[in-house]
């Protein structure tokens, strides 16, 4: 479909083409989206509270400071997004594809990312606290002074991500590994780093205040008791 002015009017649009459409500022609160092409779809400044965008396609689509509260994202490919300062506090993005995305200063509390892939997505400067990150691939992200307060990274493998200023206290890393990943003036403090693989890392050197070691490999090899 050609690239169009005209903003959608109603509530479903259950697998259609808005690619390419200029969708700025619509009002599009408890739609109807899911498995539409909204690829490189203009729709900085939506609202989008509610809704349901399962099995989009919006690769390339521009979000920023797009308002998607509680919205559904489960399976969508949002490869190459441009979400600067949207709100997706939580949106519901399991197993969704944030590859590549642009995300800074965005808003996801609370948001479910389970199972999905942010390789080399940037959510510096944003607030991801209390995430579900389970089983998630970060490979290459950028968490750079991103509240993660609260979230739950248990088991995650953290080489090459970048959390530098990043604040994870009070986060569950239990079993994860975070050889490789750029931990300098990162807040771990009450941390739960249980049976975590932390060597390669330097945490001397973050705020460990009150975390919790126990069963960890430290940067010498060491295992804790």
């Amino acid at each position: 479909m050609s690239e169009s002015s005209t903003k959608p009017i109603g509530k479903n649009y259950k697998g259609q083409d808005l690619s390419g459409h200029r969708l700025f500022g619509a009002e599009l609160n408890d739609a109807d989206l899911s498995g539409a092409n909204l690829s490189k779809a203009r729709m900085s400044g939506a609202e989008l509270n509610r809704a349901n965008m399962s099995g989009a396609n919006l690769h390339s689509t521009h979000l920023n400071r797009a308002v998607m509260k509680n919205a559904n994202l489960e399976n969508a490919d949002l490869t190459g997004a441009k979400m600067m300062e949207v709100n997706l506090s939580e949106a519901n993005l399991t197993n969704a594809n944030l590859s590549n995305v642009s995300g800074v200063e965005s808003n996801l509390t609370m948001a479910n990312l389970a199972g999905a892939i942010l390789s080399s997505a940037d959510f510096s400067n944003s607030n991801l606290s209390k995430v579900n990150l389970v089983g998630a691939d970060l490979q290459g992200a950028i968490f750079s002074n991103t509240n993660l307060t609260g979230a739950d990274l248990s088991g995650i493998n953290l080489k090459g991500v970048n959390l530098s200023g990043a604040n994870l206290s009070m986060a569950n890393l239990s079993g994860a590994i975070l050889g490789g990943a750029n931990i300098t003036k990162a807040n771990f403090a009450q941390t739960d780093l249980s049976n975590a693989d932390l060597r390669d890392v330097n945490i001397y050197a973050t705020n460990i205040v009150e975390a919790n070691l126990s069963g960890a490999t430290m940067p010498d090899g060491t295992k804790r008791g």
